[in-house]
């Protein structure tokens, strides 16, 4: 299918309803090595009101096209969940990722849409494939059939994950599986089969053999929300191995008494960020709140008083700034009015220098292209994209931008896409600085000029068309290169920022769609750019 007409699809689709299918995941990431063969499954449900009489998919698209093969069952009826009048509530749906033995090394990344027969939205599950060689030793993990997985637990309850541990390489080893970094107040238990296990863990398991483990992680207080690493380790040669990412969030729990700290997960040095502590008490009472961290974490104010009531709760906020990176200790000493002293609150907090920054752009589409072609092509970084909503930012946007561990906010688009007032707004929280042409063009070419400062090979070059420029986007993101939306002549910005980037290595234009001036095309060639026409 065209990607034209997928486009036309979706977006009829969009217009129509809301959508009923639901899946347990929407992602699957497996290691293969050529000529291998592994299975996994999709459990499909339906969330809507009626039940669904057929569920096709598209063929798998991507790179991994011919890796991955997508198996509906035969069914009669789909009911409606919590339903009992019908025979089926769940359908497992059989994914079978196989590597001819000639597949060459790499990642392959591909997905699915299924689709049933009321016009609800379609469901996209993502795969992602990597091929290796077949070394003396190797280490395969994932959880829950992916790099990382995420669970919501009530207080005192375990989040559970399945881990798969596979001996990747020729010879039988020892495979050690461990949680290095667990967070203070945290616990992780290992279950192999029905036996809990200590951690770290030692499995003995030959070559290509895999073990399903299930953990379980719990021990944070309510409100809590960790990113926990579990690692798997060759113990016959260390530096084959492996980590998966689980993040658990905690319930907020209401009791008699309960004293809850927000902190930011990570602190950005000489940056300043906002904590609180909430206190829940069933009396009309005031507590004082003293403060104690070590002097390179500074804190202000260092005390304050905070009512609370029988019926509602008291919060205190404060500023936080750590002068250097590491970890820090920050204790809470809470007294009564009568001096009588509350549980001592203590958390631990993590500084550290970097240059990670967000994007703030408009709602229209080519300003999001531009800004989520740069965020979604990164690899190994992940970088927020903040829509305004009718040109004007959502106050959780920005509390949830200061928690964030970010250096600066940048900018795009001029004060008709992003008003000064939001500028004032983030400038208030973070460094701030705007990236903004005359128009969608020249703007394109100043943000690729300053945020792709390292320097590019190649850009992807479209005019102002949105369906053209919503695949020009997918095809930016997927190869890393900035993406320009520019359908006219260029600028004497826009000269100067191509000069720059040409001088980083720029060399060649890769032109999507029919909406490109013939002009501008060849004013890039007389520049020096080969210009190559999108397959």
């Amino acid at each position: 299918m065209k990607l034209f007409n997928l486009l036309a699809i979706l977006s009829l689709l969009v217009s129509v309803s809301a959508g009923e299918l639901a899946a347990d995941r929407d992602r699957f990431e497996v290691e293969l090595h050529p000529g291998e063969m592994t299975k996994r499954t999709l459990i499909l449900e339906n969330m809507g009101d009626a039940p669904i009489f057929e569920i096709i998919s598209i063929p798998v698209a991507g790179t991994a096209k011919d890796l991955v093969k997508v198996s509906i069952p035969k069914f009669k009826s789909l009911g409606p969940e919590a339903e009992d009048v019908y025979d089926e509530e769940a359908l497992k749906v059989e994914i079978t990722f196989s590597s001819p033995p000639e597949t060459a090394q790499g990642t392959y990344s591909g997905f699915v849409y299924f689709f049933d027969e009321t016009r609800s939205l379609p469901l996209m599950v993502e795969f992602e494939v990597v091929i290796t060689d077949e070394e003396s030793y190797g280490v395969s993990l994932s959880i829950d059939d992916a790099r990382s997985a995420s669970s919501t637990v009530d207080p005192e309850k375990a989040a559970e994950f399945k881990l798969l541990v596979r001996n990747a390489g020729l010879f039988k080893d020892v495979i050690s599986v461990d949680a290095p970094h667990l967070p203070r107040g945290w616990r992780a238990t290992l279950f192999d089969g029905s036996t809990p296990v200590n951690l770290p863990y030692n499995l003995t398991l030959s070559s290509g053999v895999s073990r399903l483990l299930d953990l379980e992680i719990g021990g944070g207080m309510a409100g809590d929300k960790r990113q926990i690493e579990i690692s798997a380790t060759s113990l016959s040669d260390p530096s084959k191995n492996a980590s998966v990412r689980a993040e658990v969030e905690v319930n907020q729990e209401i009791r008699t008494y309960e004293a809850i700290l927000r902190l930011p997960e990570e602190l950005v040095v000489n940056r300043t960020h906002t904590g609180s502590i909430t206190i829940k008490l069933n009396v009309d009472e005031k507590i004082s709140v003293e403060v104690v961290s070590a002097p390179e974490l500074l804190v202000m104010p260092k005390s304050q008083t905070i009512s609370v009531g029988k019926t509602k709760s008291g919060e205190g906020e404060f500023t936080l700034m750590a002068t250097r990176p590491g970890r820090f200790d920050i204790v809470f000493l809470l007294h009564d009015s009568f001096g009588i002293p509350l549980p001592t609150e203590r958390a631990e907090v993590f500084a550290a220098d970097t240059g990670t920054f967000a994007i703030v752009t408009g709602d229209g589409l080519l300003y999001r292209a531009l800004a989520l072609s740069f965020a979604e092509g990164r690899v190994n970084d992940t970088v927020p994209v903040i829509t305004l909503i009718g040109g004007e930012l959502d106050g959780d946007d920005l509390e949830e931008m200061e928690q964030m561990p970010l250096a600066r906010v940048v900018i795009l688009g001029d004060e008709s896409v992003v008003p000064s007032t939001v500028e004032k707004l983030l400038a208030e929280v973070m460094p701030t600085e705007r990236i903004g042409g005359e128009d969608i063009c020249e703007t394109s070419w100043l943000f690729a000029s300053t945020i792709w400062a390292g320097g590019v090979e190649v850009v992807v070059l479209t005019g102002t068309d949105d369906v053209e420029a919503f695949a020009a986007y997918e095809a930016a993101k997927k190869i890393g290169a900035p993406l320009i939306i520019c359908a006219g002549p260029l600028s004497e910005a826009s000269s100067y920022a191509l000069e720059k980037m040409m001088d980083g290595g720029l060399a060649r234009a890769i032109v999507w769609g029919d909406g490109v001036d013939e002009g501008l095309a060849g004013a890039l060639k007389d520049a020096g750019l080969s210009i190559e026409e999108a397959e």
